[in-house]
């Protein structure tokens, strides 16, 4: 009986976005979540109805919600049996206004302002694939803003994994004013002409992402003595606060990104890469920002952020887009030691910064200036060295594909850069390696290091597209950008 009478949360739940017409109220698009077990419980079952039907519908502009529930039928309680209160169930998730009678609903809608635009500021306006698109900045200390975030939020249960809301506190309260205004949001819309009457302009909402602010302490150094040979990084202890009246906002911070969303039917647009792109500008330009960050980013927003760094990378640091494996590095047939500065030696000794597969200092000083975090920018450096690979030896996210055999110049530059990527996976699993026999490990190691060398194949094949033919058969890679989040899944490097 239980089944018969269960629905799954996730099909039985449709999400549009709507506008007024001249007669009735029409839909923009529909689409369903991904999870709803923040919502419905780890089984995303909803008990208690036959032919059910959730609709969660919002104005394409102002993202004003209304819910409404159908069912064929519904189930008669039994005792202490009974179907799942859905309205009360989503109260907890959604504003008072989504509960509204459907006739109330719908006034409202119709009233909004011809020349309503979103909250904020407008930053950013760009054309795209023939559509005009707007990028919309604000904080969560502006009404209006906080609004809209409260509005749509529930979309980040629906298609982040592990996903919360912002701004508010562990009772549910919003968070205090200054903590509100270090909440950078960013609103992306799509601006056209209205149906029918080409005189107006009308906004379709696509997504958005928060930004957090937070202070960043930097135990001070220098930067010019790294750049000297066999100079290392000098650091001074003698740090004091600044003296006088102190302006919170001029001090150093480190920027995360903390939500991102691009709505389903607006993703393989490019809209995504836009969003990203915009507000990295932003915070490289912003003098008191420090580093970029992402939290708990998931499989597929990994890869967006990895294309874009990497487009940045080699389209606005030469030093970085010249990178090579130093192939003039010897290589011991045993008892040699992979070094924190890739000195590859068969002793202790330790050597320049230039003596070794790449020079770290020198990247060290691009990483600070890109003001990205380190283990992205490593990830980063790996995959552009192995762009540069001879093609004979160069990973192929084609597993089948089959190469002969490589010249030993070409073996030795591609053995360079797998210890280079060995090195720091090495460090950053240390711990669980060391849990393993030794035989164990080497096998567990050189598998991560397959995984994330066919990881990096994958990217850069998005990346750089091209024909390749395999069996007699041509296959096509082109480049389609991914826009959202869809699961959040283990990253390959992790061993």
């Amino acid at each position: 009986m239980e089944d018969e009478w269960t629905a799954n949360a996730n099909e039985a739940l449709t999400i549009s976005l709507v506008r007024p017409s001249a007669s009735a109220i029409e839909k923009v698009s529909s689409f369903h979540p991904n999870f709803t077990y923040p919502v419905f419980g780890e089984d995303e079952r909803i008990f208690g109805y036959k032919g059910l039907k959730i609709n969660l519908q919002y104005d394409a502009r102002n993202l004003r919600p209304h819910l409404s529930v159908s069912s064929a039928k519904k189930f008669n309680s039994v005792g202490e049996v009974e179907a799942v209160n859905i309205r009360e169930v989503m109260k907890e998730f959604l504003p008072g206004v989504a509960f509204q009678t459907r006739s109330d609903y719908e006034k409202a809608i119709k009233d909004v302002q011809d020349t309503w635009t979103p909250p904020g500021t407008l930053f950013k306006t760009t054309e795209k694939n023939g559509e005009t698109y707007e990028i919309w900045r604000g904080t969560l200390a502006d009404p209006a803003v906080k609004q809209l975030i409260r509005r749509i939020q529930v979309t980040v249960l629906f298609f982040i994994e592990g996903g919360s809301y912002i701004g508010l506190d562990a009772d549910g309260n919003d968070d205090p004013d200054y903590s509100l205004a270090r909440w950078a949001v960013f609103f992306v819309y799509k601006k056209q002409t209205v149906p029918d009457a080409s005189e107006k302009n009308e906004y379709i909402f696509q997504g958005f992402s928060t930004v957090y602010d937070f202070w960043m302490y930097q135990h001070p150094f220098s930067l010019s003595s790294a750049s000297e040979k066999n100079a290392p990084i000098q650091r001074d202890d003698s740090w004091d606060l600044p003296q006088g009246d102190l302006d919170l906002a001029d001090l150093p911070g480190r920027a995360r990104i903390s939500q991102f969303i691009i709505l389903p039917p607006c993703q393989g647009k490019g809209v995504g890469a836009l969003l990203y792109d915009t507000i990295f500008d932003l915070y490289i330009a912003d003098a008191s920002t420090k580093e970029i960050t992402v939290e708990d980013p998931n499989e597929d927003f990994d890869l967006l952020r990895d294309i874009c760094d990497l487009k940045y990378l080699r389209r606005n640091v030469p030093e970085f887009a010249a990178l090579k494996v130093n192939g003039n590095i010897s290589i011991p047939e045993k008892g040699g030691f992979l070094r924190n500065n890739t000195q590859i030696s068969s002793d202790n000794a330790v050597g320049s910064s230039t003596d070794g597969i790449v020079d770290m200092a020198k990247l060290e000083e691009m990483r600070l200036k890109s003001k990205i975090a380190p283990r992205q920018f490593w990830r980063l450096v790996e995959m552009h060295l192995m762009s540069s690979l001879p093609v004979s030896v160069r990973p192929q996210a084609d597993a089948e594909s089959m190469k002969p055999p490589a010249p030993k110049a070409d073996q030795r530059v591609y053995s360079l850069w797998r210890l280079l990527l060995k090195q720091r996976l090495y460090r950053r699993n240390v711990l669980i390696l060391a849990e393993l026999e030794t035989t164990e490990r080497i096998i567990k190691l050189n598998e991560t290091v397959n995984n994330v060398e066919w990881e990096y194949a994958r990217i850069l094949e998005r990346l750089e597209p091209k024909t390749t033919v395999n069996n007699g058969k041509r296959k096509m890679n082109g480049e389609t950008d991914k826009d959202a989040p869809s699961s959040k899944k283990s990253r390959t490097d992790d061993v």
